[in-house]
């Protein structure tokens, strides 16, 4: 079973993410903001990080960078997920991000799976 964490800082939007890539065969770690995440994601070892990129007292593009900047976390492919269509927009044509895929808030059960399943393989189930 492959892994997923969600660093997201909405509890329920965690909770309705998980509870459908678990339906898919999928094991999710839920993290809302934490001092020691980056350690976290190390002792889990991740198959795929999602990113909320707008979170109250954290810089979603300072967490991914400090993602690809720590060994054993490096080549984890991640998903920006944003409720900001312009920023997320603005990211990708800029390049400051080379993430693996943008989700757009709200996005679809379809688009969700569809870009997991692309990243990371097909699910379990």
């Amino acid at each position: 079973m492959k892994t997923i964490a969600y660093i997201e800082d909405d509890p329920d939007m965690i909770d309705l993410v998980s509870i459908i890539l678990q339906k898919h065969g999928y094991h999710v770690d839920g993290f809302t903001e934490s001092r020691d995440i980056l350690q976290q994601l190390k002792d889990i070892e991740p198959d795929l990080i999602l990113l909320d990129l707008m979170m109250p007292h954290v810089d979603g593009i300072e967490v991914y960078e400090e993602i690809k900047s720590i060994e054993g976390l490096e080549d984890v492919p991640v998903i920006i997920i944003s409720a900001m269509k312009r920023a997320v927009e603005e990211i990708e044509r800029e390049g400051k991000i080379r993430a693996e895929a943008f989700l757009v808030k709200p996005f679809t059960i379809g688009e969700l799976l569809e870009t997991v399943n692309r990243i990371i393989g097909e699910s379990a189930m």
